[in-house]
């Protein structure tokens, strides 16, 4: 239980379903469960550890997008707001700038010190071994990094939501 990131791959035909149909009714479909991916918790470490800050995205930052960008796609709540788009032209250009984010970009601007004084989710002070942690956030990353691959590959949309 918790707040859970999740990305969804679509493709033309999916879109048009999930305009007809709702989000959840595609997303959640045992037929599509390859298409889901389900980040767990690491969303807001990851945001952290691309942007430095909790929430914000920077104007032209393409990799602040990743997490809490994409325009929303209905008005259905998926458990904390509408899932939000991402076009195959914008997948692509993630997908290119996260090709840029190795283990050690990304353990340099991993900050746990920052995550607390952030209160970044799902931390909990006293009780986060930091490279346990690191080794948490980063297998996540590494698979968020394969998704966006795969779905630039398949020249498909992305859509992002908390649940």
């Amino acid at each position: 239980m918790g707040m859970t990131g999740y990305y969804f791959r679509a493709d033309e035909d999916m879109m048009k379903k999930i305009r007809e149909e709702g989000t959840s009714a595609v997303v959640f479909d045992e037929n599509n469960g390859n298409y889901l991916m389900d980040i767990d918790k690491t969303w807001h470490a990851i945001h952290y550890t691309l942007t430095g800050t909790a929430y914000e995205i920077e104007g032209d930052d393409d990799i602040g997008h990743l997490i809490l960008g994409g325009v929303p796609v209905d008005d259905e709540d998926m458990g904390y707001g509408p899932a939000r788009l991402f076009t195959k032209e914008q997948v692509a250009l993630l997908n290119n700038v996260l090709k840029e984010w190795d283990e050690t970009l990304f353990r340099q601007n991993f900050n746990m010190e920052g995550m607390f004084e952030e209160e970044i989710y799902p931390l909990i002070e006293g009780q986060d071994e930091e490279e346990e942690f690191f080794s948490y956030v980063w297998s996540y990353f590494v698979w968020m990094k394969e998704f966006f691959q795969e779905a630039a590959e398949e020249e498909q949309y992305v859509l992002t939501f908390l649940a």
